[in-house]
This record gives structure tokens, sequence and C-alpha cells, in this order.
């Protein structure tokens, strides 16, 4: 059957950057409307053509049926597409998202579709509804429900990148907390006391975390890479990868690639890879105002 798609959201009260949220569920269900409308003119049309006709309210209902169940599976896809944006940087497993998705979307809207036509035709016929083989008629739904949901998932990437609202007023800055000139790293059963501005970068190493410092020395402690994120932020330290953070102040080039990924190249001379998602943060590194300065 049919479907036209515009995009839409979930139920969070988050507002992504892009168009308003209602605004894209109200195109969705406006395409899907006007898609459903032509093509039940049309069927209905083939079918007198071809010496079958058939009441004037089945294709009508046929396709009301399957718009009703593709606009109410929209959060669905929309909650897909952004568990695949966190997975931009792992295609095999975005892959698997998508293709596990729109079967899933193509099972719930074949079964969705065919409980409200037997409701329909219990209501309006003294036929019952036959979907036919069920495989059959499945796999000839399939092949629409795939282009349907991919259809879906475009207008919700494209409609996160036109203009939306105007940004929530930023809240007054809070009074900046004092840095301290030192932090402790226990390796082992040893503390050591390092300067951030000698940490060159820090990775994650299953349950622990990797430190390495400009005199080549590294150090593993038993902590993850978000908390320490947390705690050396301050110092101008910023995530390249999502196992591996960099010290801004070290930074001496950045070069990007073809693919979106990118190189850092530090003042020890080492090169550290990033990856595109995260390659915003780390060009911020060379705007006025950004986080480069001179190592503490």
């Amino acid at each position: 059957m049919t479907s036209g798609g515009d995009s839409v959201t979930d139920g969070s009260r988050e507002q992504p950057p892009g168009l308003p949220l209602r605004l894209v569920y109200g195109l969705i269900a406006l395409g899907t409307a006007l898609t459903c409308l032509v093509n039940a003119f049309s069927t209905a049309h083939d079918l007198a053509r071809l010496g079958r006709p058939a009441p004037f309210w089945q294709p009508f209902l046929w396709e009301a049926t399957s718009g009703i169940v593709v606009v109410a599976l929209a959060p669905l896809i929309r909650w897909l597409f952004r568990l695949g944006q966190r997975m931009q940087d792992r295609p095999v497993l975005l892959f698997a998202v998508h293709l596990g998705g729109a079967l899933a979307f193509s099972l719930v809207h074949v079964g969705g579709m065919v409980l409200l036509r037997k409701a329909g035709y219990a209501a309006f016929s003294s036929e019952p509804y036959a979907f036919g083989p069920a495989l059959a008629g499945f796999l000839y739904e399939l092949r629409k429900d795939v282009l349907v949901y991919a259809l879906i998932v475009s207008v919700f990437w494209m409609a996160g990148r036109l203009g939306g609202g105007q940004p929530a007023p930023a809240p007054a800055p809070a009074e900046p907390a004092p840095v301290p000139e030192a932090i402790w790293l226990r390796d082992g059963t040893v503390s050591v006391r390092v300067a951030p501005g000698d940490i060159v970068w820090v990775a994650s190493a299953g349950n622990y975390v990797e430190f390495c410092l400009v005199s080549g020395a590294k150090h593993l402690i038993r902590s993850t890479l978000q908390a320490e994120e947390e705690r050396l932020r301050p110092f101008g330290f910023v995530r390249i990868h999502r196992m591996r953070l960099a010290n801004s102040r070290r930074l001496r080039r950045i070069e990007t690639r073809a693919s979106g990924d990118f190189d850092m190249e530090m003042d020890t001379g080492e090169r550290l890879g990033g990856s595109r998602r995260y390659r915003a943060d780390a060009m911020a590194m060379l705007r006025p105002g950004g986080l480069i300065g001179p190592a503490a």
C-alpha cells in the first residue's frame, strides 16, 4: 500500500536543531494523507478499467488503514534514526540498526493495517477481509515499506538541517570553580601528582584509563574515560574519538581526511587519529576563543 513521508519526533522534551517537531509530524501526516488519497482514486480507476469494480469505500479503507499505521510508527522511525546518528563511525552497526528497523516497521505496518481492515470490513461489509497468502502478501508489502522507511529517515535527516526555532537563551554563567594546578593519578599502589599541561593524551584501556605524559611516561588508573573527560575538561582536554581525549594546548596541527576523519599532530611529534563524529569539537580549537593556549 502506500505512504508518503516527512519527518517527526519522539516524545522527548529536548528540541534538537532543525524544524520544530510538531511541524515535521504534521508534514508527515499531510504527505501520507495526500499519497493515500491519490492511490485510492488510482486503485478504484484501475479496478474499474480491469472489469473488477469494487465498492467505492474499499480502496479508501485500504489506503487509510495503511497511512494511519505509517503515521503512528513515525516516532519509532525517528528513534531509530537518532540511534543511528550515534553510530556514524560504525557503519556495520549502523546498517544493522536500519535493516532491523525496516523489517520491524514492515511487520508492524502490515499487521496493524490488516487488523484495521478487518475491523472496517466488519463495520461496512458482510464479507470478511482477506489479506491473501501471508508470506507472499508480506513480501509484497516489504518492498514498499523499505522505501517508505528510507524516505522518512531521509526527511528526518533533512529536517535536522533546515532552520528551526530560536535556540533557548543560555543560562547566566555560574561563578567558575577554581581550577587546581595539578591532579593525582593512582597507578596501582602508587599515586602520582602531575601537571595537566604535561598530559598529551588520555585513552580508554578496558576497565582502565591510560595517561600519556610529554616525557613519554604512561600511567594506568582504574576509571572510565567519561569520568576523566569531566575531570580534565577545565584544562582544555577534548574528546577526539570515542576511545581518546587530547590536550588541545599541545596541539600543533589538524589535518582533515576525505572521509571526514582527521589527524592531530601534537607538539611532541605524536599523531593522533580523530573520528569525524568529534571533528567539530576539534576544529573549535582553531577558532578565536577556542581551547588552544600555552601548556600549563
